[in-house]
């Protein structure tokens, strides 16, 4: 044991030869002051701890100051030492980015660590920074679950609490978690002056069938305005639990299983699912979930129990606010309760065979929930973004669960002649890899698999020798490579030949394969939060029993596998070029607004990409190609200007424009240059965003939806920022068409929107309501959007201006077998159309 420490300067000396005994390397000792209450521990020194001895001097410690002296604590006051004390060199061609150490040196020095921190005196706090600190005192390994949280240690019989964080060099480097360490950090102050208050949850479960009943009976008879969180578990397929909390501290799961057996009897549980489905079902009531669209759409369709509608998403609140931050229901509790980590509990009493504390963890789910939610809803209404909340994304949900629900019907013959079919294409493909690989490297038994990025890379730039970017062997670095002047031709044969194997794998596997359910239904689980960089657009993929498939994404070769019910048909519109026009009035672009405009009048007759292409290549209007590739299937001028506006809006370059047109590098460059000299106006947006943002630290759109810059504004956040407003606006306008078409009192009973596309839906409905559907989708499809420029917004100006996106419409027609596809699609004819706009 350590004897005699009274002061840094014998902890040091004692560290130091304690050190010595075991081998340990001692580079840098402890700091600040020895008789804190709080100690700041890091987790090795860096080069200027080392010069100077003391931890937490250099970079990152002036970080870390810089933040917690918002808190009231400097250097002065606190301990301030680090796990490691000896400084951790990266070898140079290491992928992690943590140096590697020894298992059994890291715990040399988390006994030492303990021993040290058990002679502090006056210890009451600890801030764990970074995973080895976390991993040292705590049963926790993974600091980003388990940051924010307060967890807790024992030394010298004392128990102590831990405040988990990130490392502050990990911020420097991933500076959009700086936010995240800021509100970590704040919990630090409430340690100190005793306002840190963890709830504690009573949790019913396991109840007799009486008791059962009781609790729901009482969830009925609430009043309508009681917030009440629910939340499901689910195992091997089925439906384990339902639980509910109308306090933060206290819920009831209503289990139907305990290990090994039914709690109920048959009639038992049919009449609790039937009062759990008159609860959920009544649409008076404020429900509350974390990703509730899972929840619904699971009970709608598992257990035929119909979630009426959720008033409130944590999950989606957060998103509305934070569209950069995580969002799930680990990183909220964090940021809004004092509850500490507790989500592994959902999957460790598996090892203890506890199941009491699965249920027990599906209460705590409800109540945090619950708990979150009134703060999220409190920051929605101070930042005043809860009228688009409320009344735009919750109202959205319940239709995105009933188009999860519904599906779409499968030609299930169909698709399984296509698997056959393409399945014997692959092979083939494969084979033709392998042969044009072998004949590119000249080694006749050469093998290599087209999937496989490790044998990729081996063939590209050890084989071959290839330029691209770096070492990536995605799509677009591959056509970088087949591009390179000093790729041969065999070279770029292989090249094709693994582009057309992946593509055709990937259609066998994703679209093919792709596993219908029971009724003969493609099923998709639709995305509020969407991405990151793209925070009103929808996203899909498979449902969560594994079935389904991503139906925003569907290549035109899958089409015929998607049946309306017998008796119905497809309507489909899309925005005609949406964004691009978006892009015109936020960037003052008065050509375009005024070529966007003739097009929408002469439908079918005047074409903006035309007319932008006789704008680049000073080419008259009547001379430029109508069509996308001339007869030897080379891209015309009007593909390029079409494919210079979508892409170099938002700042792509020469090199990948020539990638996406599949033009040589020097007409890309050239098509680049012509596009900016003809709007100069896409720069100076560009600038004027930046400065926008760098001045409000936020974007609004007119819909209502922000972006707000959380992180350092670099070119990364510049990437997402300039592609936001358009995008965005695009999807939560397209994607509320969706309900005002099903709540429309016009509407047929029994039509409905079965997908989004995001600049598209498609609904199906009887053949007699086409023209009516037609028109009631026409009308939302083409409500005026009210655009204020970021320039007028930059000079305090409101005045919006009106643009109407017109709406191309397309309807199925019946194959021979009288079933209407998707695949049938066919554009209303123009006369039609001009009718329309007359009227």
């Amino acid at each position: 044991m350590m004897q005699n420490i009274t002061s840094i300067a014998s902890m040091n000396a004692e560290l130091r030869q304690r050190c010595g005994v075991a081998e340990l390397k001692f580079e840098c000792g402890c700091g600040g002051l020895f008789e804190a209450e709080v100690a700041i521990i890091a987790e090795a020194p860096g080069e200027r701890e080392l010069q100077l001895g003391e931890p937490l001097v250099g970079g990152s410690g002036k970080y870390l100051w810089d933040v917690i002296r918002r808190e009231g604590i400097t250097r002065n006051k606190v301990y301030l030492t680090n796990v490691i004390k000896r400084q951790m060199l990266q070898p140079a061609d290491a992928k992690s980015k943590k140096a590697a150490i020894s298992k059994q040196e890291l715990l040399l020095w988390q006994d030492l660590l303990r021993t040290e921190l058990s002679h502090l005196p006056n210890l009451k706090y600890v801030v764990a920074l970074g995973s080895y600190a976390l991993a040292a005192l705590t049963e926790h390994h993974a600091i980003t679950k388990v940051r924010g949280s307060v967890e807790h240690t024992t030394i010298n019989g004392r128990d102590i609490p831990v405040l988990c964080t990130f490392n502050p060099a990990h911020i420097m480097r991933e500076p959009r978690n700086e936010i995240v360490f800021r509100m970590d950090l704040g919990k630090l102050r409430r340690l100190v002056d005793g306002s840190y208050d963890p709830p504690v949850i009573k949790a019913w479960h396991s109840l007799s069938f009486p008791m059962a009943c009781q609790w729901l009976k009482s969830l009925i008879e609430m009043d309508d305005n009681t917030w009440i969180a629910y939340d499901i578990e689910c195992m091997a397929g089925e439906t384990a639990c339902v639980g509910f909390a109308a306090s933060p501290y206290e819920g009831v799961c209503i289990n139907f299983r305990n290990a090994g057996s039914n709690i109920y009897t048959t009639e038992q549980e049919r009449d609790l699912r039937l009062l759990i489905a008159e609860l959920l079902g009544n649409p008076n009531k404020r429900f509350v979930a974390q990703n509730g669209n899972f929840d619904s759409y699971w009970l709608w369709y598992r257990d035929r129990i119909r979630v009426h509608h959720n008033h409130f998403d944590t999950m989606l609140g957060h998103h509305v606010l934070y569209p950069g931050l995580p969002h799930d229901l680990g990183f909220l509790t964090s940021q809004y309760t004092d509850a500490p980590y507790y989500k592994d509990e959902g999957v460790e009493w598996k090892r203890e065979n506890d199941v009491a504390a699965f249920w027990e963890y599906n209460v705590k789910d409800c109540c945090i929930t619950l708990a979150c939610a009134r703060r999220i809803d409190s920051e929605l209404r101070a930042q005043k973004l809860d009228t688009f909340f409320y009344e735009h994304v919750m109202r959205l949900q319940p239709e995105l669960v009933g188009m999860t629900v519904g599906g779409i019907l499968c030609d299930t013959e169909l698709k399984q002649h296509i698997t056959d079919t393409i399945g014997a294409s692959v092979d083939e493909a494969r084979r033709v890899c392998q042969t044009a690989a072998a004949k590119a490297v000249g080694i006749l038994a050469y093998e290599f698999n087209p999937n496989s990025t490790p044998d990729c890379q081996r063939l590209f730039f050890d084989d071959l020798r290839l330029v691209g970017r770096g070492t990536s062997t995605d799509k677009e670095n591959r056509g970088r490579m087949r591009k390179h002047p000093r790729t041969s031709p065999d070279a770029r044969n292989a090249i094709d030949a693994i582009d057309e194997y992946r593509r055709k794998h990937k259609f066998l596997t994703t679209y093919a394969k792709s596993r219908v359910d029971e009724d003969g239904r493609f099923r998709c689980e639709y995305k509020q939060t969407g991405t990151r960089r793209l925070p009103g657009r929808l996203s899909s993929s498979q449902v969560m029993w594994g079935n389904g498939l991503n139906l925003q994404n569907i290549p035109e070769q899958a089409y015929p596998m998607f049946c309306a019910d017998p008796g119905f048909m497809f309507t489909y519109y899309d925005l005609a070029q949406v964004e691009a026009r978006i892009v015109a009035y936020l960037a003052e672009i008065d050509s375009w607004k005024q070529q966007f405009e003739m097009a929408r009048l002469h439908p079918g007759t005047y074409d903006a990409h035309i007319a932008l292409a006789s704008d680049m290549f000073r080419v008259p209007y009547d001379e430029v190609p109508r069509q996308d590739r001339d007869a030897g299937g080379q891209p015309t001028i009007r593909y390029v200007a079409k494919r210079s506006r979508h892409g170099l809006n938002y700042r792509m370059q020469p090199d990948r424009l020539g990638i996406v047109t599949g033009l040589p590098q020097s007409e890309a460059e050239r098509a680049f240059q012509l596009y900016h000299r003809v709007t100069p106006q896409i720069a100076v947006w560009w600038n004027d965003v930046t400065e926008l943002v760098r001045r409000e630290r936020q974007i609004v759109t007119c819909l209502g939806r922000r972006w707000i810059l959380l992180e350092r504004f670099d070119d990364a956040a510049l990437e997402s920022v300039i592609a936001f407003e358009p995008q965005s606006t695009n999807g939560d306008f397209t994607s509320s068409a969706i309900y005002k078409c099903h709540h429309d009192p016009r509407w047929p009973r029994d039509a409905r929107i079965v997908m989004n596309l995001h600049d598209a839906n498609v609904a199906m409905h009887r053949p007699e309501d086409a023209e009516l559907v037609r028109e009631i989708m026409r009308g939302y499809a083409e409500t005026p959007l009210y655009i204020n420029s970021v320039k007028n917004r930059l000079r305090g100006i409101d005045k919006p201006e009106q643009l109407i996106v017109p709406a191309d419409f397309k309807i199925s027609c019946p194959g021979d077998d009288g079933v209407h596809r998707w695949s049938t699609l066919g554009k209303v004819p123009a006369r039609e159309l001009v009718a329309l706009v007359a009227e």
